[in-house]
């Protein structure tokens, strides 16, 4: 049965998973592992202009900033609820990056209250984080990155899509590893669902399209077929990826 999730603070205990855990997988996991992560980051930095200040939020080991921290003129700050996982990032990303290009803070987690100034970051992103969040907390945030979203920038997110293949590849990879996706994903989202979620933090849509339909899991028969298949799949299989990536503006309603 999955678990029901009756408080406002309802958040799984992300210290319990090993520092630097999903860091690793990146680097080092099974080839579809290694695509997933390694794909889905490089699609949510191409969004980002050269030069931006990033805010990440639900930054983990700071794997996300690890790939965007090579693009040109780009500084970025990474902020989560797992004390552990930021220390991993401070002592093996952070030093990656030197000038204080890259910065990793830790919050309580009851803490709304971004600690940065109205209009501090050109984007914000939100990578595989909302589905962990009771929703509560989730649009607290989402709230909080809206007023620190300068007026031309960007929210960027990328979510499971329960509309997609993705509850049976959940189940499979439950059996296959130690991570336990029913306890952790407490919220659920379709591409509908994130983005009425997103309009009721104060968002608009840009655009909102999926990846990884089969893609990921090729890379255990041939990393080049699977490359292959994720330039094709994208466009041509809208919205049915497993990974919804959503892409939304501060809304500024018309002046009358």
């Amino acid at each position: 049965m999955l678990p029901v999730y009756q408080s406002q603070l309802s958040v799984f205990n992300y210290d319990s998973i090993p520092p630097g855990y999903y860091y690793q997988a990146m680097l080092t996991g099974r080839p579809s592992q290694r695509f997933w992560h390694r794909k889905k980051f490089e699609s949510v930095a191409a969004m980002i202009l050269p030069g931006s200040k990033v805010l990440d939020l639900g930054c983990g080991p700071g794997s996300f900033l690890s790939i965007l921290g090579k693009k040109d003129g780009v500084c970025g700050v990474g902020l989560d609820i797992a004390s552990s996982q930021i220390n991993f990032a401070r002592k093996i990303i952070q030093p990656m990056f030197p000038a204080g290009r890259l910065e990793f803070i830790a919050v309580e987690p009851g803490q709304y209250k971004l600690p940065f100034p109205d209009h501090s970051f050109d984007a914000v992103t939100c990578i595989e984080v909302i589905e962990h969040i009771h929703p509560f907390l989730a649009a607290e945030w989402l709230r909080e990155a809206r007023r620190v979203l300068r007026p031309t920038g960007r929210m960027l997110v990328t979510t499971p899509n329960y509309r997609s293949l993705w509850p049976l590849i959940e189940m499979g990879l439950e059996r296959l590893g130690p991570v336990q996706y029913h306890d952790q994903h407490i919220s659920r989202f379709t591409p509908n669902s994130l983005v009425k979620f997103m309009e009721a933090a104060g968002f608009e849509l840009v655009d909102i399209s999926s990846i990884f339909v089969v893609a990921p899991f090729l890379a255990e028969i041939s990393p080049a077929l699977a490359e292959f298949c994720h330039r094709i799949e994208h466009p041509s299989f809208l919205k049915i990826g497993s990974l919804l990536v959503g892409n939304f503006r501060v809304f500024q309603p018309e002046a009358k």
